[in-house]
């Protein structure tokens, strides 16, 4: 038996960025975008209203960064797995997303390739780091 879909949130404050991830995700039959939003603020309420598996998440974004809302959706103890999306490799800015609950970090340059690998093994409860 197949698992049911996996219900996504895309965040990032660019509304380019949020279309072209959700271009990305709408052909894949396994994956389903349930929100947006452009800062970590709205994506901390997001994830208490829409109860989503995967959240992917800018690191660089207005009111409440990417990094900090991860941290903010793992003490609400729902069972969302957030990606980090980042412009920049950075093991510092790494170790702090794995610290706040991140089970993914992806660099944007990378992320044709290796975002829907991630969501699927995020939402498996496996880390992509």
């Amino acid at each position: 038996m197949s698992k049911s879909v996996i219900r996504i949130l895309v965040i990032d404050d660019h509304e380019m960025v949020r279309k072209s991830i959700m271009a990305l995700l709408s052909v894949e039959l396994d994956m389903q975008v349930i929100g947006t939003a452009e800062n970590g603020r709205k994506a901390v309420q997001l994830a208490k209203t829409t109860e989503p598996d995967v959240i992917v998440m800018d690191i660089s974004m207005p009111e409440l960064d990417g990094i900090r809302a991860a941290g903010e959706i793992q003490a609400l103890a729902t069972s969302a797995r957030v990606i980090i999306l980042s412009m920049y490799h950075d093991s510092v800015l790494l170790q702090q997303a794995r610290k706040n609950g991140a089970s993914g970090f992806i660099l944007k340059q990378q992320a044709n390739q290796e975002l829907v690998p991630a969501i699927r093994a995020a939402s498996k409860g496996e880390l992509s780091l």
